[in-house]
């Protein structure tokens, strides 16, 4: 998904869902710009916006840590 979005938007629907392991590799491609393809050997970069979206509070989540701090922005 996230290399068809290149150059374009991503959404994320439910969030608040994602486990932990995929939201440490979602923040590094927000901070780096690239992932690493299924079965691939090559970072690929990718020029993309990520609006996500949930219904869970996200804050009483990250203090029973369930939820990644450091991948909450304003």
């Amino acid at each position: 998904m996230i290399e068809l979005a290149d150059k374009g938007t991503l959404f994320l629907d439910e969030i608040g869902e994602m486990p932990l392991q995929l939201q440490a590799k979602l923040l590094h491609v927000l901070q780096e710009n690239e992932f690493l393809p299924l079965g691939g050997d090559k970072m690929k970069r990718v020029d993309i916006r990520i609006l996500a979206a949930t219904n869970r509070d996200l804050e009483d989540m990250v203090a029973q840590k369930q939820f990644r701090e450091d991948s909450i922005t304003d």
